[in-house]
């Protein structure tokens, strides 16, 4: 729902080559690159889901919602992503 797939794939390929290069060991690299990218892949899995439960919601209640903090909310989910990875 967020539209972030491909803008995460090129994080990944970033984080993980930095790793290899800086890393010795393979198995290490691949370890540190889940840990490092488990917690931005897990928040965004859990926005993009909250995103699809707004649009499911009957009309008269999600209309008026979108409405009133639609364009905050829109700029609040997306502010943490700016963050470097």
């Amino acid at each position: 729902m967020m539209g972030q797939g491909g803008s995460m794939a090129m994080e990944d390929a970033c984080v993980l080559a930095e790793l290899l290069r800086s890393t010795a060991r393979l198995t290490d690299a691949v370890e540190t690159f889940v840990a490092r990218r488990r917690s931005r892949v897990d928040w965004v899995q859990r926005q993009s889901r909250a995103a699809g439960e707004m649009l499911d919601k009957p009309p008269t209640i999600r209309n008026p919602v979108l409405r009133e903090r639609g364009a905050r909310a829109l700029q609040d989910r997306f502010r943490p992503l700016v963050a470097p990875p």
